[in-house]
């Protein structure tokens, strides 16, 4: 898309630092960031104030792709030179290693969340290039950090039009992707602060390492997952009890009687059966659930295969056909 007459608000000074129209003076010379063609400074009363192309026609795109990664380099000198952060908020997977939640893993839950792991790449990487060939990969990024110590770089990509190539994805170098749609996307990355939840920011090949904590640490959706607790009243007849993990007792986990919610129905069946012997290990009561022709659970009922229908578990004590599996 060619665009002569668009109100241009970036444009490059002398030193090939990036300008907004705000920050401008009347008399200086500037130059587009796409065809680098000098601009006009138009601060009139009416219209916006605004760069102009002087003769040239200069595609908008062009125009925004070289703003934003020349605003990207700019950016990483004037934060280096004053020692500010440059940000980078991705995530961390947490997970908990104590004893309770040892007697969890069986049942296919784990103890894992997220939490901020924040990163200062003005620490990380000594020095910014624009469009500097990489020997190592062959490649050329709009922005290359590096390190000269580590040895260690990271690829800043402008989406405009075209997304980072796979070349490059599959090279193994951490990639930022800032896709830039508009002006106001170039006043996103002067801030200074990418987050893996920003909705134009791609990341790629960044590796960030687990975390193990001895104790929970506030932030787990596990805290908050419902688990039975079952057992056998008096008369022989199964009661359920529902508790968070968090008001669990590290016994209470142990025992063969307690299971998560969720659990898959046949699983849980399973566990209800062998429940069913255990807790009344001198056989006092009469159980569906051990009889030989009952077959899975459901809402206190299991199907039986004699009467071939769902029946409560309770009917065990006046069925002809009860037989309790050895």
């Amino acid at each position: 898309m060619v665009v002569s007459s668009a109100l241009y608000v970036f444009a490059q000074n002398k030193k090939g630092g990036l300008t907004h129209i705000s920050c401008s003076v009347r008399d200086d010379i500037y130059y587009c960031p796409g065809c680098l063609e000098e601009m006009v400074t138009v601060k009139g009363e009416v219209n916006a104030h605004h760069y102009r192309h002087n003769n040239a026609k200069c595609s908008y795109e062009s125009y925004l792709h070289n703003a934003a990664k020349t605003a990207f380099y700019n950016t990483f000198l004037k934060f280096k030179k004053s020692s500010r952060a440059l940000k980078l908020h991705l995530t961390r997977a947490v997970s908990c290693s104590n004893e309770k939640t040892s007697y969890i893993q069986n049942n296919n839950i784990r103890c894992l969340s997220t939490v901020d792991a924040k990163y200062n790449l003005i620490q990380l990487f000594s020095s910014a290039s624009l469009e500097k060939y990489d020997k190592t990969t062959g490649l050329t990024p709009d922005v290359m950090l590096s390190n000269s110590n580590t040895g260690n770089c990271c690829y800043i990509e402008i989406f405009v039009t075209h997304e980072c190539s796979v070349q490059k994805i599959e090279s193994g170098i951490p990639i930022i992707e800032i896709n830039i749609s508009c002006e106001e996307d170039i006043n996103y990355i002067q801030k200074g602060v990418f987050s893996i939840n920003d909705s134009n920011l791609n990341l790629y090949n960044f590796k960030v390492s687990d975390k193990v904590v001895n104790e929970c640490h506030g932030n787990c959706s596990l805290s908050t997952q419902e688990f039975e607790i079952w057992s056998l009243s008096s008369q022989g007849r199964f009661n359920k009890t529902i508790s968070t993990y968090n008001n669990l007792i590290l016994q209470e986990l142990k025992a063969a009687n307690c299971w998560p919610v969720a659990l898959e129905n046949n699983v849980k069946s399973q566990k209800i059966k062998a429940l069913a012997f255990s807790l009344d290990p001198e056989g006092l009561y009469d159980n569906c659930m051990k009889c030989i022709q009952s077959n899975g659970w459901q809402d206190a009922r299991t199907y039986c295969n004699i009467k071939l229908a769902r029946v409560a578990y309770t009917e065990a004590k006046n069925c002809m056909n009860y037989e309790e599996a050895q």
